[in-house]
């Protein structure tokens, strides 16, 4: 197969889509499309007749740079969707509350806790607590929150 200078237009184009294309199959990595607009960028090129190499410096080239910025953004992305310190459940740990039911010392049966507005379900490793004592949250486990007994009366 003779592969001309007219030939490489399809070329380039066939490369484009394949790799814009293929983005789709790995979405949220933007390893792919910056290299896929590179091609689309050289096939315009090959098209206004530039040179092949003049076509390679530019794939090369603008996909690098492309890939650069976009990695760099997607990175930027990425970091800002972690939760901030303080948010999920971990927050509540080392808060106070008020108990709203008695918790057994039994781990399989438990009481509620009331910490500002929510209330939790609540397991005690410390022994029993009566109702309407105010406890600190020392752990979340699964969907429950274990307590400890406070001395100081008042809860947040």
């Amino acid at each position: 197969m003779d592969v001309t200078p007219d030939t490489w237009r399809w070329i380039w184009l066939a490369i484009a889509a394949v790799l814009i294309t293929g983005e789709m199959f790995v979405a949220g990595t933007f390893i792919l499309i910056p290299f896929g607009l590179s091609a689309a960028v050289a096939m315009v090129l090959a098209f206004l007749g530039a040179p092949l190499l003049v076509d390679w410096l530019v794939f090369v080239g603008l996909g690098g740079a492309l890939f650069s910025v976009f990695w760099r953004k997607s990175r930027v992305s990425m970091a800002a969707m972690k939760s901030p310190p303080g948010a999920g459940h971990d927050r509540l740990i080392g808060v106070l509350g008020r108990t709203t039911e008695s918790i057994p010392v039994d781990p399989a049966s438990s009481g509620m806790v009331k910490v500002g507005g929510e209330e939790w379900r609540a397991i005690s490793d410390h022994g029993p607590i009566d109702a309407g004592c105010t406890v600190e949250i020392v752990e979340i486990r699964g969907t429950r929150v274990v307590v400890r007994q406070t001395p100081e009366e008042g809860s947040q």
